[in-house]
């Protein structure tokens, strides 16, 4: 499993111990995930409609923003390597 995570670039990340908020965010994750992921035809679909269609209630709402743009907004902008991807998101495209 460790030789998995290194290849796919994946950092585990815990929560910390008694801190509520961390454990809402992700039982609030399986929540959404368990009542739509019906109505999709694979988890990638879900995932796709959740972080990048899906407006974020915790975020702008009038600016109906989704996780992916927060995301990209809170990266230095030396790190965004195609400003493109992140002219695509501002326009909700």
């Amino acid at each position: 499993m460790k030789k998995f995570l290194i290849k796919e670039k994946i950092t585990l990340i815990v929560g910390r111990v008694d801190h509520p908020q961390t454990n809402g965010k992700v039982e609030k994750f399986f929540d959404i995930f368990e009542k739509k992921v019906k109505f999709f035809n694979s988890v990638d679909e879900f995932m796709n409609w959740y972080n990048f269609i899906r407006p974020h209630g915790a975020f702008d709402i009038e600016k109906l923003e989704t996780p992916a743009v927060i995301y990209y907004k809170r990266l230095p902008k030396k790190e965004i390597i195609d400003q493109s991807f992140f002219d695509m998101l501002e326009r909700g495209v």
